[in-house]
């Protein structure tokens, strides 16, 4: 016999019970079934959210505000753009909002009472059951990612937080999830990605154009120098390599016949050959462009005797280049050093290519010879040691000073300017003049590069409208052009529009490309130093001319004080001044150290001048203390 059921009897208004046949029929239930499941609606949130806590002790919510709270609640829950639902512990829907019901293009009624695997796509719906687990499973809230296809089509990225919901005896009775659509967010952090990779690459094809020459494609001389130590680093103890300096000696005459564009050509074919030499001979070889006109060569074996080397001689000999009239040909003209190195040379390696730089200046300027092969020594180049050594004690001792050496109007004998000296014990200013032409004790220089650009901008710079000289080296030129972000890059830009940055011939010569692109990206201001003791040829001058290069041009102190008394350099020296006086280039005279020459340089037409009788090298204080007075 059937079990009797309690029957409850509900007075019900007629406006009520029309809402409720037309609920019934909407949800395909019977009147009474439909207030069946009402009532267990109601009971359960009187059970599990009425009377928690929040409730207990506030007396003014009234009785009629409490039974709305289940309205309010669900609207709340309606108004929020993220979609949130409620699983029981059978992971089966029992409540969704609105964005939720939206999302799906569904109705709420659609949704309750399903589990994921009846409206998700079985891949979507295998990891939202398994973050569900994991919440219940670690009793916390869970975090996971979780792509939806949206009604209308979209593919939807969601940050989902999955928490468990307890009852008052601490008993889990359901699941919370909340969705908050980062699918935007995604798409911008996947965009930042993509550009962080487009800047990444950027800067390895910044470093490649830092380590590697543009005509040639050969490394260059901080790379070569890198390479070659890790060779030498690899050479078993007692054998030995070949390290070879090679100088086109003929490629400042090439620029001046045919061009810098055939200059270019030049290299690029000399390269060529000879790689093609290196490989047709089976050496295994490590090839740089170290400098403007000079290679260095590393041959992984033992080749110095001059059967081979003459060979060597004879092959590049047999180099021809056309001329751009194409009705002739140029033989690259060179010299070269070639020394033996093993695995102890590695911390000297800067100073015996300095050692074989020195040697081919002899090379170019005395003799007859095209090529010397340089004995191993145990000291290389003392000078330049006993200079690095001087510096680096100093920099330790704190006892490396920055002067200021005034550069006078010649018109009115007032400063026009300072030139920024460094002052270390016992090394003149002429030595380091000439040590910051190079960069082969570079890394001690560098500090003194990032000292002397540091003070001017923090020391000199906000206290004088004066204008600062200040030299540049090569590494410095390299690191201005190539690497924008570096520190002593932002300093030169922050005090450019006060200085002049000095250049010598050489440095020119081999940078004349990198100073015009530093000028037109940065309007930076040259000027070319100690003039008259390099290679500066006319067809060069003209270049420089032409471009506007130079605003100052400061000529040598040993060609003006043999001007002095030859009636034909006097002349030259007069010309070079009115030419430049014909394109706004002021002239500085250097070295003035005597009534007699500071007499005769006003006398040629120089508008400034500097040296040991117009003003001494003195601190910031006194220079200011100096201009005040």
């Amino acid at each position: 016999m059937a079990a009797k059921k309690t029957v409850l009897s509900i007075a019900i208004d007629k406006g009520l019970l029309t809402k409720l046949k037309e609920l019934s029929k909407e949800k395909g239930y019977s009147v009474s079934k439909l207030i069946s499941k009402l009532l267990e609606e109601a009971l359960y949130l009187e059970e599990n959210v009425f009377k928690d806590e929040i409730y207990k002790n506030i007396d003014w919510l009234s009785e009629e505000w409490k039974d709305k709270l289940q309205v309010l609640f669900t609207k709340v829950l309606d108004t929020t753009p993220d979609p949130v639902w409620i699983k029981d512990l059978n992971l089966r829907i029992i409540y969704v909002n609105q964005a939720f019901a939206d999302l799906f293009g569904v109705k709420k009624e659609e949704i309750i009472g399903k589990s994921d695997i009846e409206f998700l796509p079985p891949e979507v719906a295998k990891e939202c059951i398994y973050s569900d687990m994991k919440a219940l499973e670690s009793k916390q809230s869970s975090h996971s990612v979780e792509k939806i296809k949206a009604a209308d089509g979209r593919e939807i990225i969601f940050d989902v937080i999955k928490t468990p919901i307890y009852d008052k005896t601490g008993k889990i009775i359901a699941i919370l999830g909340i969705s908050r659509d980062i699918t935007e967010f995604v798409r911008i952090q996947e965009e930042l990605e993509e550009k962080n990779r487009e800047l990444e690459e950027a800067y390895r094809k910044l470093q490649e154009i830092y380590e590697y020459d543009i005509v040639t494609g050969l490394i260059k001389k901080r790379r070569f120098l890198q390479t070659v130590k890790e060779s030498l680093e690899e050479l078993p103890e007692g054998e030995q390599y070949t390290l070879i300096n090679i100088e086109i000696s003929n490629l400042v005459y090439a620029n001046e016949m045919y061009g810098y564009e055939f200059g270019s050509k030049l290299l690029k074919e000399f390269a060529k050959k000879l790689r093609e030499k290196l490989d047709e001979m089976g050496f295994e070889y490590v090839l740089g462009k170290i400098g403007g006109d000079k290679f260095g060569l590393l041959i992984k074996d033992d080749i110095v005797n001059r059967s081979i080397l003459k060979k060597f001689l004879n092959f590049v000999k047999s180099i021809r280049v056309p001329t751009p009239d194409e009705e002739s040909f140029f033989v690259p003209k060179i010299i070269f050093a070639v020394r033996k190195v093993a695995k102890q040379d590695i911390p000297d390696v800067e100073k015996i290519l300095l050692q074989m730089e020195d040697v081919l200046l002899h090379l170019r300027e005395h003799a007859k010879r095209n090529f010397v092969i340089l004995k191993n020594q145990q000291t290389i180049y003392r000078k330049v040691i006993e200079f690095e050594k001087k510096i680096k004690k100093s920099l330790e001792e704190k006892k490396f000073d920055i002067k200021l050496k005034p550069v006078n109007d010649l018109k009115d004998n007032s400063v026009h300017g300072y030139q920024v000296v460094c002052g270390f014990e016992d090394i003149s200013e002429r030595d380091i003049c000439q040590l910051l032409e190079n960069a082969y004790i570079d890394s001690v220089l560098k500090v003194v590069d990032q000292r002397v650009f540091e003070f001017i901008k923090r020391k000199i710079y906000p206290k004088t409208d004066k204008t600062i000289f200040v030299r540049l080296r090569q590494s410095t030129i390299d690191k201005v052009f190539n690497l924008p972000e570096d520190k002593i890059t932002k300093d030169i830009i922050y005090i450019k529009d006060k200085s002049v940055f000095m250049v010598s011939e050489n440095i020119f010569i081999n940078n004349y490309s990198s100073i015009l692109e530093l000028k037109n990206s940065y309007n930076l201001k040259f000027c070319l130093d100690n003039f008259g003791a390099g290679n500066t040829s006319i067809k060069t001058l003209t270049r420089m001319i032409e471009h506007n290069l130079f605003q100052y041009l400061k000529i040598n102190g040993s060609f003006i004080k043999t001007s002095i008394n030859s009636a034909k350099r006097e002349r030259i020296l007069r010309g070079v001044i009115t030419v430049s006086k014909e394109f706004n280039i002021k002239t500085i005279a250097s070295d003035v150290d005597s009534e007699e020459i500071l007499d005769f340089v006003k006398n040629v037409g120089f508008d400034l001048a500097e040296g040991e009788y117009i003003g001494e090298a003195v601190s910031l204080e006194s220079a200011m203390l100096h201009l005040q007075g």
